[in-house]
């Protein structure tokens, strides 16, 4: 069998014992090794498995990853989720669809300390749709709402997605942090945008809240200032080189730290568990990480990449017409897919093709993210959804596909946006010194 044909049938071995429930990450290694010893033979196969973990954990750019997962575990069990909610709530609540509205910007704010749509999701969800429900919103805008506001964790910096297809592209993180900023802010503004329509067309489906006197406004913002202090000190630290993005994360897990504890909100319990969560989600993605390097030493011994890279451009297809499919295939991967398991195995086929026909590295990272966020909420196997309808009774997945759809069309919005026009995620990346 010629090596094509051995790392195609890899590949579809890999997908099977996906389907068949093997954790990915154990599929990725096996595929991969195996492979590898049949193409190379047993004594590299050997050297693989003895050399490939230990390679993979020493590089530094990996050393990112638990920094920032401590640090939004510590925000998670210091409750500040909650004082995000009250605090969105405060100043937009009193609008018609104002707590649909608080709570979109809600898992913007914490998305940029969990780093995870799947924390956001879970977190807030258990929130703000019960109240939600509870005075009167249509289940159809609250599921809506939620599922697309978690999303926003994997576009927002500092997103673990990110610093995922840093490592396996060595792009810059600083300059994908900075690209995905301005987008990730647009994005937050048309789902809000989307809410306003919605509830202007349909009054009934959301009611008013009461109006927060300034009193309270005043109050809720000292409560999450500190919070909103340190996410800012945390990016514009990176983004003015004040310090690496692993030095971000030590200095912003430090400050969440010491907040939760002068404000006496994080206990010795909530201490151990954040640490605790840390260690379980930083190991996960460590085995990934492995395993997809052993698949990767796998295809690259194959030459499957390269063949591809060399078929695609060799069709002598438009550039756009290229990104159109990709967008495709990344669209229908999002709806099955968790987004950290589509970056392990898509970029490493994806990559080598972007590069060859000319494509940002930086750019593609960000349009990546905003292709995975609109596969998380589409039908008919859309994450998000399945997920929130599990954690809320009240919520069935047909009413949550409805609401998502609005949401659905922003984020095809502001795809095209960024396809057309690429400065949007260039430009602050290219002010960076």
């Amino acid at each position: 069998m010629s090596p094509l044909l051995v790392s195609i049938a890899g590949l579809a071995a890999v997908l099977v014992l996906g389907a068949l429930r093997m954790p990915i990450a154990l599929a990725l290694g096996l595929v991969g090794a195996i492979g590898t010893g049949m193409l190379q033979g047993w004594e590299t196969f050997a050297y693989v498995v003895g050399t490939s973990p230990f390679q993979t954990l020493s590089n530094y750019s990996l050393s990112v990853l638990p920094l920032f997962i401590l640090m939004g575990s510590f925000a998670v069990h210091s409750g500040f989720s909650n004082s995000l909610v009250r605090a969105a709530n405060g100043f937009v609540g009193h609008f018609r669809g104002g707590l649909a509205m608080g709570s979109v910007g809600a898992c913007a704010g914490f998305g940029a300390i969990s780093h995870s749509d799947m924390a956001t999701l879970t977190t807030m969800s258990r929130i703000t749709v019960p109240e939600m429900l509870r005075l009167g919103y249509d289940p159809r805008l609250a599921a809506g709402a939620l599922a697309a506001g978690a999303t926003l964790a994997v576009l927002i910096p500092p997103s673990v997605p990110l610093m995922i297809y840093s490592y396996m592209t060595q792009t810059s993180l600083a300059r994908l942090f900075a690209g995905a900023l301005i987008p990730a802010v647009l994005l937050t503004v048309l789902h809000l945008a989307a809410i306003a329509i919605w509830v202007r067309r349909r009054p009934s489906i959301a009611p008013t809240s009461p109006r927060a006197t300034w009193r309270e406004r005043t109050s809720l913002l000292r409560e999450i200032g500190w919070l909103l202090l340190v996410v800012v000190a945390v990016i514009g630290g990176i983004y003015t080189g004040l310090f690496s993005p692993t030095e971000a994360g030590a200095v912003g897990a430090f400050c969440i730290l010491v907040l939760g504890v002068a404000k006496r909100r994080l206990s010795w319990p909530g201490f151990v568990r954040a640490v605790r969560e840390t260690v379980h989600f930083s190991a996960i993605i460590y085995l990934l990480t492995i395993g997809i390097g052993m698949f990767h030493f796998f295809m690259d011994s194959a030459g499957l990449p390269r063949f591809i890279a060399q078929f695609v451009v060799g069709l002598k297809m438009s550039p756009s017409l290229v990104m159109l499919s990709i967008i495709g295939v990344l669209m229908v991967l999002g709806t099955v897919i968790e987004s950290v398991a589509i970056l392990f195995i898509a970029t490493p086929f994806l990559y080598p093709i972007i590069v060859g026909l000319g494509f940002n590295p930086v750019w593609f990272g960000v349009m990546m993210m905003l292709i995975i966020e609109l596969g998380m909420i589409l039908p008919p196997l859309g994450l998000n959804v399945f997920m929130l309808s599990s954690i809320i009774d009240e919520i069935r997945i047909g009413e949550a596909f409805r609401g998502c759809l609005p949401f659905a069309a922003t984020n095809a919005i502001m795809i095209v946006l960024t396809f057309f026009f690429p400065q949007i995620v260039l430009w602050l990346p290219a002010q960076m010194h």
